[in-house]
């Protein structure tokens, strides 16, 4: 016992378990229990009510016999018996007869004991004969209630075959009173009196008496009613000739249609069952009325040894569990115990109970091995992916130590033949910014899954991320599988296919030639990159094979010079159509060239169209950096029908911005023409095709606009200018005209003086010193 109460219950996963299991055999052997006490309840039960209705049958039966057979028997003897019907009918009776008929009567009450008495009235000589005594008148007779009732007529026919009647008379001057239950057998005459009668006094006493000994063993009340529910026959004499049929169970009896039956009924706070039965005939009916507690007496002691057996059960059950669980739980204890002594930060909260502590315990070391395990995963991924890197970039040797470590990782790459291919993603760049990075590996993820199975019938293959847009795929040839193109560009077909039915993307797919060793895998590796980069003539969603043509230095062929001027002279009249079609042209001619001959044109071509849009327009951070952007990612594009339409999106762009604010250009051009005019005005080659093409138009339309914002000529204005300054000089500094010519960019000094005179009125020499002495 120290033992036991030394073990702490609070918080304790002993006293938890133990009332666990406690309740849970409580509650088993509480349905085993219900189960055996309901059905051994309803088995005794129904036994009980079925002797209650064995009584009631008895009974009936006892009665039926009693009452059927004198009531039949003297049925007979009224209608055949001469002696009696002369006795009811006849004139004059002597003394014999009178003794012969008496003593008939006396056999028949003897014959019978449940008869009292039998009488013969004589209506039409006023005589009485009895069993009981010798011949009276009917006024002197002793049974005076049967006199009134025969003297009542035809009315004694609503009283029905057995009459009750409580009567009080004298045998032999000896007061007697008795409970009777009269049979009257008798006709009356027209005026509805009666004339004769046999009467027969049957002892209700004894009736009982022989309906008593029928249920013996059970305490009950029987009775017999008529059908008009009067008391005929009753176990306590108080009830006789009472008419019950007030009663509510009287009634339903009355009223039921079924000959027998049970009910239950609830009487001054005490339960009976009422069983009954129905006379087909003689219109009576046998009722026996059981306490229920007496009949049930049996089936609540069972109830009450069945629940004090459970209740032992139960105990025993607690008990055997409570030492069963502490010799699971001491060891469980134990472990907890040294867990936590060993641990000197243990992961587990304060007060914690064991299975807490251990199960703490436990994820903490599954978290340790689960990062143990990836971390051996990642490593080993990593060590995967640098071997193959390595088989790709040609710096794996085929000697045991790396075959070795090929097996270590899994990687199952012998035999050969080899075939490389690169699995590029189409628009990599808009999906990168459509999709998170978890959402582009799982894609990833998904493209290398769906290759590795389609691949399965066709050859081995290992798969890694080259780089972000691009998976390398590595393949070990299936010796039984054709070794041409034709096989190569079926398998890498259906994969296109599988990608297009999963995932939301589409893929391009480049492959080398077959090598026969893994060294010579690196060969493969480059004529697929090689053929990837065609991807850009091929378009997207294509599988490019390699041929020998990609890597072959071919004769350099020309740029298209006249294409290019003819652009951007669109570009400068602003016409939108003509652009559109010579870039349709520029495009399609060099679509004939190799990838690098294309990508070198085409950043000639933007680079040229980003130096007229900075001569036709002047924000150059919302259009230039377009072109700028294009021109560093020629490379990224998938295609050149996409880099044609960002091409012609971006120069349509420059020209609506200039056609949307023609006069605030027109000015920002005449400002171009006059800077330049100021800065360079001392150079005498200036010509109006420089200054023309410092504002990336054309030389019509910007004199147009100069004229027509300035008054005046280019030229004229150039002219002006030189002489301004060659005022201020003459005026400032005594510099000769010659120099003041040349320093205004007229190299000619006579022009210089011709033209000066026309401009100011007066010679170089006049303006000056009219100035000065000004």
């Amino acid at each position: 016992m120290k033992r036991i109460s030394g073990i702490p219950f609070k918080n304790s996963v002993l006293g938890k378990t133990v009332f666990f299991h406690s309740m849970l055999v409580l509650i088993l052997v509480s349905l085993v229990s219900y189960f055996v006490i309901n059905t051994v309840s309803r088995g005794l039960t129904k036994e009980a009510r079925s002797s209650v209705d064995t009584m009631t049958e008895q009974a009936y039966h006892t009665v039926d016999v009693l009452l059927r057979s004198t009531y039949y028997y003297f049925g007979q003897l009224y209608t055949n018996d001469m002696e009696i019907f002369n006795a009811m009918y006849g004139d004059d009776f002597s003394g014999m007869q009178s003794k012969r008929i008496r003593d008939k009567l006396v056999d028949l009450k003897a014959a019978n004991p449940l008869i009292e008495s039998v009488y013969i009235y004589n209506m039409n000589h006023d005589i009485v004969f009895s069993s009981e005594s010798t011949r009276n008148t009917v006024d002197s007779f002793y049974d005076n209630g049967m006199t009134e009732l025969l003297k009542q007529g035809q009315k004694i026919g609503s009283r029905g075959v057995f009459i009750p009647r409580r009567e009080r008379f004298s045998y032999n001057n000896t007061p007697v009173e008795m409970n009777l239950l009269s049979i009257i057998y008798t006709q009356f005459k027209q005026d509805g009196a009666s004339d004769g009668a046999l009467v027969v006094n049957l002892n209700q006493k004894t009736l009982q008496e022989l309906i008593s000994k029928s249920g013996q063993g059970i305490s009950r009340q029987s009775m017999i009613i008529d059908q008009h529910g009067l008391v005929l026959s009753h176990s306590d004499p108080q009830f006789l000739l009472k008419n019950i049929a007030d009663e509510l169970y009287i009634d339903e009896i009355l009223h039921s249609e079924h000959t027998r039956g049970q009910i239950s009924v609830s009487i001054k706070g005490d339960n009976y069952l009422v069983s009954y039965l129905k006379s087909d005939q003689l219109g009576w009916i046998a009722i026996s009325m059981v306490e229920e507690t007496s009949i049930l007496g049996t089936v609540i002691m069972v109830q009450r040894f069945i629940l004090g057996i459970t209740g032992l059960f139960v105990i025993i059950a607690i008990v055997i569990a409570f030492f069963s669980i502490r010799a699971i739980y001491m060891p469980i204890r134990n472990l907890a115990r040294k867990i936590g002594e060993g641990s000197s930060k243990p992961p587990h909260q304060p007060h914690a109970n064991e299975y807490k502590l251990i199960e703490s315990w436990i994820s903490h070391q599954e978290e340790r091995v689960h990062d143990l395990q990836n971390s051996m995963s990642r490593y080993r991924d990593a060590s995967k992916r640098e071997l193959l890197k390595e088989i790709i970039l040609g710096l794996f040797k085929e000697d045991p130590n790396n075959l070795k470590r090929l097996h270590s990782l899994g990687i199952d790459l012998s035999g050969g033949p080899y075939l490389a291919a690169a699995i590029r993603i189409d628009d990599y760049y808009s999906l990168s910014n459509r999709f998170q990075l978890k959402d582009q590996a799982l894609f990833k993820y998904a493209i290398m899954n769906i290759v590795d199975e389609t691949l399965v019938p066709y050859c081995t293959a290992e798969l890694f991320e080259y780089n972000e847009d691009t998976i390398a795929v590595l393949m070990n040839m299936a010796k039984d599988q054709p070794n041409n193109a034709d096989a190569y560009l079926k398998a890498f077909h259906e994969v296109l296919g599988n990608i297009r039915g999963y995932l939301p993307l589409s893929v391009s797919i480049s492959f080398g030639t077959v090598v026969q060793r893994l060294e010579q895998m690196t060969y493969s590796w480059h004529q697929a990159c090689q053929a990837a980069q065609y991807r850009i003539i091929h378009g997207t969603g294509t599988v490019i094979p390699y041929v020998p043509d990609m890597s072959q230095r071919m004769p350099g062929n020309e740029y298209p010079y006249q294409l290019e001027k003819m652009i951007t002279d669109q570009m400068k009249a602003g016409n939108k159509q003509k652009l559109r079609a010579l870039a349709d042209d520029f495009f399609e001619t060099i679509s004939e060239y190799q990838y690098e001959e294309i990508i070198q044109y085409l950043s000639q071509m933007v680079m040229m169209s980003e130096r007229i849009a900075k001569v036709i327009t002047d924000d150059d951070e919302l259009l230039h950096m377009d072109l700028s952007s294009l021109s560093e990612s020629l490379r990224q594009w998938d295609t050149l029908a996409q880099i044609k339409e960002e091409y012609i999106r971006i120069c349509e762009k420059i020209m609506d911005f200039r056609d949307n604010d023609f006069s605030l250009r027109g000015v920002k051009v005449v400002e171009k023409v006059k800077k330049y005019i100021h800065s360079e005005y001392s150079n005498p080659d200036i010509t109006i095709d420089d200054l023309v093409k410092q504002t990336g138009m054309t030389k019509n339309h910007v004199r147009k606009i100069f004229n027509d914002l300035c008054g005046e000529s280019i030229s004229q204005y150039l002219s002006n200018y030189r002489f301004d300054k060659a005022k201020e000089l003459l005026i400032q500094t005594d510099y000769p005209a010659a120099k003041i010519s040349e320093m205004v960019g007229i190299a000619n000094t006579n022009y210089f003086y011709v033209s000066f005179k026309k401009f100011a009125g007066k010679s170089p020499q006049h303006y000056r010193m009219e100035h000065r002495l000004n």
